[in-house]
């Protein structure tokens, strides 16, 4: 509304104006005609009623113009409303647009981002590319400078020998072609130079490839050895383990066998034999014994082949045995010990 106010502030200084000149001069007409009114009421009877249709109409005109004015002001505040909303709206519009190039701005920006990447990516594989051609190209290039070499060195031959032939009617050129010689000569070095400094180059390359595999060959070579030695120190522990435990077995059976030897002679002694004993008659008795006393624990007559008092005599012998000579180790008697009664071991 304060806006309308200072757009539109002469136009309603304007209409203020207008409407104070309109209430004053009505004021005047007013006081003018009320002194006439009352002096001669008698002789124009009929004035008063001039005056106030008058004065009414110019109410009627004073209203009629103040409506005008007022619809006019309404209109004018009306498009000043409405020129404020088209501004809004363009400012609105302006806005959007902003925002929809902004974005547009971002989305050309990410696309060129992309195709800057698809661009260094291409470039990259076109790099790659042309250091492979122009490699291709240099061994080409190589070869073909061989190859001129050669046809230059037999031109040279061939312009040498001519040389020759010419030399007689070619004084006055003399200087020149030494001149020319010489230049060709100065290339020529340049270019073996060039030739030694590649050779080099590539002897380094070879030199360094060649201490390259050979450091490789001694490496895996360590290796080899070092798995050798590995296995061979496998081999020797498993067999060291084998030989251990066959020279424990080995004692173990010696202490076995001695003490078998012991109890069997310990049981002959104290075995009475009956008589008519034949000397095929054998009976096997299996002992079992305390590995820490040697107190006899059990027995179990395995077999017994001879007469009943060959057998009664084995198992009464076996009876009044209550114990037999302490075993080296409880291994001496695992299982327990087999004990033969024969007349021949008698």
């Amino acid at each position: 509304m304060f806006s309308l106010i200072r757009q539109h502030f002469g136009r309603l200084l304007l209409v203020t104006l207008l409407h104070v000149a309109l209430f004053a001069g009505l004021l005047l007409n007013v006081s003018f005609l009320a002194p006439h009114s009352a002096s001669s009421a008698v002789r124009f009877q009929t004035e008063p009623v001039e005056v106030i249709e008058a004065v009414a109409m110019e109410l009627e005109t004073f209203e009629r113009i103040e409506r005008e004015i007022r619809t006019v002001e309404q209109e004018r505040i009306a498009e000043a409303l409405q020129e404020e909303e088209a501004i809004r709206r363009e400012a609105e519009r302006q806005r959007q647009e902003e925002l929809r190039r902004q974005q547009e701005e971002q989305r050309q920006r990410e696309a060129e981002e992309v195709a800057r990447q698809e661009a260094i990516r291409a470039a990259e594989e076109a790099r790659e590319e042309a250091q492979r051609v122009a490699e291709e190209a240099r061994r080409m290039a190589e070869a073909e400078r061989v190859r001129i070499e050669q046809e230059r060195r037999e031109i040279e031959a061939e312009r040498a020998s001519a040389e020759a032939e010419r030399r007689a009617a070619q004084a006055a050129r003399q200087a020149a072609e030494e001149a020319r010689q010489a230049e060709e000569a100065e290339r020529r070095e340049r270019e073996a130079a060039e030739l030694r400094e590649r050779e080099a180059a590539e002897r380094r390359r070879a030199e360094e490839e060649a201490r390259r595999r050979e450091a490789q060959a001694r490496e895996l070579e360590d290796q080899r050895r070092r798995e050798q030695m590995e296995q061979e120190q496998r081999r020797l522990a498993a067999a060291r383990a084998d030989r251990e435990a066959s020279e424990r077995r080995a004692r173990e059976d010696a202490l076995r066998d001695a003490y078998s030897s012991e109890v069997q002679a310990v049981v002959e002694r104290r075995w009475r034999k009956p008589e008519g004993t034949r000397d095929s008659d054998l009976a096997v008795v299996l002992v079992r014994i305390n590995p820490d006393t040697g107190r006899l624990l059990g027995f179990n007559v395995d077999s017994c082949s001879g007469s009943a008092a060959f057998c009664e005599s084995v198992r009464q012998t076996m009876e009044r045995l209550q114990s037999l000579p302490r075993p080296p180790n409880a291994e001496a008697v695992r299982g327990g010990i087999r004990i033969r009664f024969s007349p021949q071991s008698g």
